[in-house]
C-alpha cells in the first residue's frame, strides 16, 4: 500500500496529523484484531545477556520517552526522475513529521542483561504475515542498522502524535530510528536482535540499496540509512490551485537526518539569487524537520519558486539529482522547485489529504495475443501470482505489496526485467518462466496500463 501526501496539505505547522501522514507498506499488515488488547503484543529480543519477550504491557515500565521524528521513504523524489525507476512514483508527499513516544532502545537491552561485545547491527524484523510459497528472505521486512546508532537514539514507540500508533502507521508497537530513511523504521516489530553481521534478507542485501542505473543491489553499495539536507515548499500554488497576485507567503519543510537545519534559503530567479527565508515555531530537535516561510510580492503569470537548506554541519543542499537505480535519496532543490501560476484572484486547492481522485471510468482493454496469455499468467501463474502483490485494474486485482501498476503504468521492457530479476521484495521468476511467458507477462501490463 502507498499513499502519498499532497503537496498543499502538509500545511504551514510542525507536526503532520496521523490522518494526513503518508502509508508505505512492503507487505500486507497483520489483521486489526492485533489492536484489540495492544498491551498484550509480544517482542522477541535476542542477541542480548538474558534473550526473551517482553509484551508491549511490560515494555511501558522501562521508561518513557518522547521524541519529534521526520520519516521519509527512501524514494521521495522519484517522481522527477527521466527513467522512472521501480517503486512508487512520489513526489514530495512521501515525508512527514510526528512526535513518537515509547522506551528507548538502550534501556530495553540493559534490562535485558546488555549486549554481546561482538554485536555490530541492531537487526529487527517487522511482523507482517509472510505469503506462502516463497523463501522468508525473499519477502520478510528485516533490516539491520548499526548498533550505535540503535543505541544512541532508536525507540520502541507505542504513540503517535499522543494516540496509540494506527496499525496503518506500525501499530501497536514500531521501532523509530531517528534521521534514518524510513525503512529502517520496522512497523509491527516483533523481534530485535544484537547481531554481529546484517540480515541476509533480501530487503537488506540487496534491497535499498543506493547504485548506478542498470546495475542490481549488492550489500557492498550504500544502504538507505541516514537522511542527508532538503528542503521544499508545500504552497501556496499546489494541487492545480492559482495564487492572487500581490503579497504571497509561501511556507515549506526543511531536514537533515541526525543534524538539523541551520539555514533556508528562496530563489525566484532559478538559483541566480537568494534570500533567506525565516524559521516558524520551535526548533524540535535535529531529527525533526524546521517550518519555514517566505514572503515576497508576485505580478500575475508562471514563477518558478526554489528551496535550498543548509544544515548544522554546513552541508548544503545541491542544485540537481543524483542518477540511481532506484530514485533514492533525491534531495537536489531543482526538481523539488514549486510552479504557481499567479491570476488576479485565487482559486482554491483540493482539501483531500492523501492518494488521487478516483480516474473516470475507462473502456475496456483491448488485448493483443500475447497479452491475452500475459493475463492469464498474471492471475494464475508462478505463485505468488503477479495478483497478490499488485494492483491492476483490469486483472481485476487489489494486492498491496508492490507498486500498484495502474500508477507506475510500466513499459514492457521495465517489465520484463523485473519480472526476469525481481526488484525490492519482489522475487526473481526467470527460473520460473520461459523466455516467451516472460514477453507475454510484459506486454499484458503494458497495454493494460498505457491505455
Amino acid at each position: 500500500m502507498s499513499l502519498e501526501t499532497r503537496r498543499g496539505a502538509t500545511g504551514g505547522g510542525l507536526l503532520t496529523p496521523n490522518e494526513r501522514f503518508f502509508v508505505r507498506n512492503n507487505l500486507p499488515r497483520p489483521a486489526d484484531s492485533v489492536l484489540h488488547d495492544r498491551d498484550a503484543w509480544t517482542l522477541e529480543i535476542a542477541g542480548v545477556v538474558h534473550p526473551g519477550t517482553l509484551s508491549l504491557g511490560e515494555l511501558k515500565t522501562l521508561g518513557l520517552a518522547t521524541e519529534a521524528v521526520t520519516l521519509q521513504c527512501s524514494g521521495n523524489g522519484r517522481a522527477f526522475f527521466a527513467h522512472r525507476p521501480s517503486g512508487s512514483p512520489w513526489a514530495t508527499g512521501a515525508a512527514g513529521c510526528a512526535l513518537w513516544t515509547g522506551v528507548r532502545l538502550r534501556d530495553v537491552l540493559e534490562f535485558m542483561g546488555g549486549l554481546d561485545e561482538t554485536s555490530k547491527y541492531l537487526t529487527s524484523t517487522g511482523g507482517e504475515p509472510l505469503p506462502a510459497g516463497v523463501a522468508r528472505d525473499t519477502v520478510v521486512v528485516e533490516r539491520s542498522i548499526p548498533i550505535e546508532k540503535a543505541l544512541r537514539d532508536a525507540l520502541l514507540a507505542w504513540e503517535m502524535n499522543s494516540l496509540p500508533i494506527p496499525i496503518t502507521h506500525g501499530g501497536p508497537l514500531r521501532l523509530i530510528v531517528p534521521g534514518y530513511f524510513g525503512i529502517n523504521h520496522i512497523k509491527y516489530v516483533r523481534r530485535i536482535a544484537a547481531t554481529l553481521e546484517q540480515t541476509t534478507a533480501k530487503i537488506q542485501q540487496k534491497g535499498y540499496r543506493f547504485r548506478a542505473i542498470g546495475t542490481g543491489g549488492a550489500p557492498t553499495q550504500p544502504s538507505m540509512w541516514r537522511m542527508p539536507v532538503k528542503s521544499w515548499l508545500n504552497g501556496p500554488g499546489t494541487s492545480g490551485s492559482t495564487v492572487a497576485a500581490g503579497r504571497t507567503v509561501f511556507h515549506g519543510v526543511a531536514l537533515s537526518g541526525e543534524r538539523g537545519v541551520s539555514r533556508v534559503e528562496v530563489s525566484l530567479d532559478g538559483g541566480a539569487h537568494w534570500t533567506d527565508a525565516t524559521f516558524d515555531g520551535p526548533d524540535l530537535g535535529p531529527n525533526a524537520w524546521r517550518a519555514f516561510s517566505f514572503v515576497t510580492d508576485l505580478s500575475i503569470g508562471s514563477h518558478t519558486v526554489h528551496t535550498r537548506a543548509t544544515d548544522t554541519v554546513g552541508d548544503v543542499q545541491s542544485r540537481d539529482r543524483v542518477e540511481n537505480e532506484r530514485g533514492y535519496g533525491h534531495n537536489g532543490w531543482w526538481d523539488h522547485g514549486l510552479e504557481i501560476t499567479v491570476t488576479a484572484v485565487a482559486e482554491p486547492q483540493p482539501t483531500d489529504a492523501l492518494g488521487s481522485p478516483e480516474p473516470p471510468p475507462e473502456a475496456p482493454v483491448v488485448l493483443s495475443d500475447a497479452g491475452t496469455r500475459g493475463k492469464a499468467l498474471f492471475r494464475d501463474g508462478p505463485q505468488p501470482a503477479c495478483g497478490t502483490c499488485h494492483t491492476l485494474g483490469d486483472a481485476g486485482t487489489t494486492g498491496v505489496v508492490g507498486p500498484n501498476l495502474d500508477v507506475l503504468a510500466p513499459d514492457a521492457a521495465r517489465v520484463e526485467s523485473a519480472v526476469t530479476a525481481g526488484v525490492g521484495a519482489m522475487p526473481a521468476y526467470g527460473e520460473r518462466l520461459t523466455d516467451t511467458e516472460i514477453r507475454d507477462l510484459a506486454a499484458y501490463v503494458a497495454e493494460a496500463t498505457q491505455r
